[in-house]
C-alpha cells in the first residue's frame, strides 16, 4: 500500500461522499418510514403485522380477498385452499403469528425472522387447530389433510425436529407415527414473499397510500434478505469502474484496524494538546482502544477523579463518557463512594447516567455519556463532546480535589489508598 495510492482512494472517496449528500438533499435517499417506526427484524409487529393487515379480507385496504388470492397463489396452496369469499385471517391466535381459515381448509403461518425454534411449537399450533384433547383420547375436530403449515424465514429453511416434535418432514407433508398427514411448505421473504408484493402491487392500480404502503414495506423485506440496491453504500463505491483496485488497501486497513484507530485516536490528541498546550494530560488505551482526558492540575487525585474518555466498546461502538476512576475500591465502598461523592458534588441521581449507574459496579458515570456506532465517530465529534463537557468535569474534579485538601474534614479522603496519596 503506497501512500500514492492511499492518498486517491481518500480523494475518490471524498468525491463519493460528496455525491451521496447532494442526491439526498435531490431527495434520493434510502429513507423509509415503516423503519422510523419498527425495526427491520420485528417479526410480530413489521412482519406479521404487514402481512397480516395486508391478507385480511376485512382490512382498511378494501380490496377484499384479492392480496390473500394472490398470497396462496404465489406459495402453491390456491387450489388445496379454495374459496377465499368469506375466509377469516387472525394474528396471535393461539398463539399463532398468522391463521387462514374458511372454516374447511385451515392454514398455520410461522414466521422466523432471526428467532430459534421453541420446543414442540409447530406440533402445538396444529393440535390447537386440530382442537385434540388428549386427556379424553378423542379424534381431532379437524381432519389433519385439511391443515397446512407454511413456515415463513428470510431463506429457505425447514423448522427443528424439536419444533416439529411427533411431526416429520416428508415432502410437502407433516406425517407422525400414525401416518396423519398435514401439508407444509417452506417459503421465504427472499422469493415467494417478494414475488407476493410485486403481484399485489400490480394489482394496487392507481391506489397511491396502498402502492405507497406496499413499495415500503417490499423495501424493507429487500433490506432483510440483502436484495437492497443500495447506491450509498460501500458496496457500490467499490462496484464503481475504476475504484475496483483500491479494494485490496481498504481490506490492508481493515486487517490494520487497530493501528488505523490508534492513528485516529492520536491525531485526536495532538488536536487537544494544540489547542490547549499542556493543560490536558492525555492517557492512551493502547492497541486503538481509546483515550482519556485529564486536566493536568488534576494530576495529584488522578486515582479519584472523573475523566473525559473515548473508549471503543464489544459491540463496535464508541462511548464518549465521563468517568470516576477509582478502581482500587471494592464493591463493597462503592455505596458508600457514591454517597459521599453526590454529597461534595452537591448533585443527586440525575447528574449520572442511569443504565451505567445500575448496573456498572466501577465506573460511576456522568449522564452526557453517549454510545455512537464506530462509522459515524470524528474528530470533530469528539472535540464538541469534550468542549461541551469540559468545564462541568474540571468543576466537579475540583471539587473533589478541595474535599481531599481538607484533611481529617474530608468526606473522600479514607476511600484512598496509601498509594493514591
Amino acid at each position: 500500500m503506497t501512500d500514492e495510492n492511499l492518498g486517491l482512494l481518500l480523494e475518490r472517496f471524498r468525491e463519493f461522499t460528496i455525491d451521496i449528500e447532494a442526491r439526498k438533499k435531490r431527495g434520493q435517499n434510502d429513507f423509509n418510514p415503516l423503519l422510523c417506526v419498527q425495526k427491520l427484524d420485528d417479526e410480530a409487529n413489521m412482519h406479521s403485522g404487514f402481512l397480516y393487515a395486508l391478507l385480511n379480507p376485512c382490512g382498511e385496504h378494501y380490496q377484499d380477498d384479492l392480496f390473500l388470492k394472490l398470497f396462496l397463489k404465489s406459495i402453491g396452496l390456491k387450489e388445496w385452499f379454495g374459496d377465499t369469499n368469506n375466509a377469516e385471517v387472525y394474528k396471535e391466535y393461539k398463539n399463532i403469528d398468522i391463521y387462514i381459515t374458511n372454516n374447511n381448509k385451515h392454514i398455520i403461518i410461522e414466521n422466523k425472522i432471526w428467532a430459534r425454534d421453541q420446543g414442540t411449537q409447530i406440533a402445538r399450533y396444529i393440535e390447537a387447530i386440530a382442537e385434540v384433547d388428549s386427556s379424553d383420547e378423542r379424534e381431532s375436530s379437524v381432519e389433519y389433510e385439511n391443515i397446512a403449515v407454511v413456515y415463513l424465514a428470510p431463506y429457505i429453511k425447514n423448522p427443528t425436529q424439536q419444533s416439529l416434535g411427533k411431526w416429520k418432514i416428508q415432502g410437502e407433508f407433516l406425517v407422525d407415527n400414525e401416518n396423519n398427514k398435514v401439508r407444509f411448505k417452506a417459503i421465504s421473504y427472499d422469493n415467494e414473499m417478494i414475488d407476493w408484493l410485486e403481484y399485489a402491487l400490480n394489482e394496487a392500480g392507481g391506489i397511491s397510500n396502498l402502492r405507497m404502503a406496499i413499495e415500503c414495506y417490499t423495501d424493507v423485506v429487500k433490506r432483510l434478505t440483502g436484495k437492497k440496491d443500495n447506491t450509498m453504500d460501500l458496496q457500490a463505491f467499490f462496484n464503481k469502474k475504476g475504484n475496483e483496485r483500491f479494494l485490496e488497501i481498504a481490506l490492508e486497513l481493515v486487517a490494520r484496524r487497530d493501528e488505523v484507530l490508534h492513528a485516529h485516536f492520536s491525531a485526536i490528541a495532538r488536536e487537544i494538546e494544540s489547542k490547549y498546550k499542556k493543560d490536558y494530560e492525555i492517557n492512551d488505551l493502547g492497541n486503538g482502544k481509546g483515550i482519556t482526558l485529564l486536566h493536568s492540575k488534576f494530576d495529584e487525585i488522578k486515582n479519584f477523579c472523573f475523566y473525559i474518555a473515548a473508549e471503543i466498546t464489544d459491540k463496535e461502538k464508541i462511548s464518549l463518557n465521563i468517568y470516576l476512576c477509582n478502581s482500587k475500591s471494592n464493591t463493597e465502598q462503592r455505596k458508600s463512594i457514591i454517597k459521599k461523592i453526590k454529597e461534595v458534588l452537591d448533585v443527586n441521581d440525575e447528574a449520572f447516567n442511569p443504565y451505567r449507574f445500575q448496573y456498572n459496579k466501577y465506573d460511576l458515570t456522568l449522564k452526557e455519556f453517549k454510545e455512537i456506532d464506530l462509522k459515524d465517530f470524528t474528530q470533530e465529534r469528539f472535540i464538541n463532546f469534550f468542549e461541551s463537557v469540559r468545564k462541568q468535569t474540571d468543576e466537579f474534579n475540583q471539587k473533589i480535589a478541595d474535599d481531599l485538601a481538607k484533611g481529617q474534614d474530608s468526606k473522600l479522603r479514607k476511600f484512598l489508598t496509601d498509594e493514591d496519596d
